[in-house]
């Protein structure tokens, strides 16, 4: 996968003297059984956007509309054409006029640097000074997908990078096909801080006689393994959440689904326990820049041992 496919644009006219712009922006992380968590698209790093699209929209302020999938990084031109020397980063629901009450020639637009995710947004292009719309920040968006395969239980397991919680995040790596042992280091200071809201899980199995438990380890999450030091320095103790894959029920092979958010109720887990009490899985809430996390195997069925796991991470950004 690299920044070359294409982007999907529209342009429409609206009322009030402003314009709007649409982008459909391909996905910056995604599913490999072989590259794992290091399975991200091509960014250059010597670049702040990824697959630039020139506009050539005059305009006083450009806000990114609060239904959009991501954010979006944009560079202006002065009304002499001269781009401006900075980035911005716009997330959903933010409006920003960069020079005040002058206006802009137009801009450069796309995925800022180091964004794992994708989909759709729309930019709206306030064409007078006037020209506003008000918005509320705070959109939650998909922020990262990998695939982890899960390993036997009582096994030393295999630890990787993969919770990040900034982006560009600094230990993202994208896998190297000629040298496995040798990725490509594809990271950067953060710009983004995205809060996790909630985590999707599917088991790549399309047999599974009975619910099967497999336990999410991390280790070095921000919460609870950085010390206040800079850099920080890291526990390196292990957290865990317990993750229940439900039995597959009939002839049709479909693939079963999990899921956290925080708090997960007592009953999800712990039976025994009333639902809202007793145990939940601190899920999302166990994650950094500098996590590293690992699934184990505990439903007893050795089917699940070599087995893969998508996921996809939703946050707030």
């Amino acid at each position: 996968m690299s920044v070359s496919q294409l982007v999907k644009t529209a342009i429409q006219e609206a009322a009030g003297n402003v314009q709007i712009k649409t982008f459909d922006f391909p996905w910056q992380s995604y599913f490999d059984s072989t590259a794992l968590g290091q399975a991200i698209a091509v960014q250059a790093p010597n670049s702040d956007i990824v697959i630039p699209t020139e506009v050539p929209i005059a305009g006083f302020g450009v806000g990114l509309h609060p239904d959009s999938q991501c954010p979006v990084a944009v560079k202006f031109k002065s009304s002499a054409g001269v781009p401006d020397s900075q980035t911005m980063v716009l997330v959903p629901g933010q409006i920003v006029y960069p020079h005040g009450c002058a206006p802009f020639s137009g801009f450069t637009c796309g995925l800022p640097y180091g964004w794992l995710g994708g989909g759709k947004a729309q930019l709206v292009i306030m064409k007078t000074p006037d020209a506003a719309e008000w918005w509320a920040p705070g959109a939650e968006v998909v922020i990262q997908r990998l695939r982890m395969i899960i390993q036997a239980n009582g096994a030393a397991p295999t630890f990787r990078y993969g919770l990040p919680i900034g982006f560009p995040w600094k230990n993202a790596q994208r896998y190297n096909s000629v040298t496995p042992t040798a990725p490509f280091p594809q990271g950067g200071q953060a710009v983004i801080a995205a809060t996790p809201t909630r985590t999707e899980l599917k088991l790549r199995l399309t047999t599974l006689a009975a619910d099967a438990l497999v336990l999410m380890i991390v280790k070095n999450s921000t919460p609870f393994d950085e010390n206040q030091a800079d850099p920080p320095a890291l526990s390196g103790e292990a957290e865990t959440i317990p993750v229940l894959f439900p039995a597959i029920v009939g002839a049709y092979a479909y693939y079963p689904t999990a899921g956290f958010s925080y708090p997960v109720p007592g009953g999800a887990l712990s039976p025994s326990a009333p639902l809202g009490y007793g145990n939940h899985s601190p899920g999302v809430t166990l994650a950094g820049d500098n996590a590293t996390f690992c699934f184990l195997n505990e439903s007893g069925n050795v089917a699940l041992t070599g087995a893969y796991v998508d996921i996809v991470r939703y946050g707030i950004i």
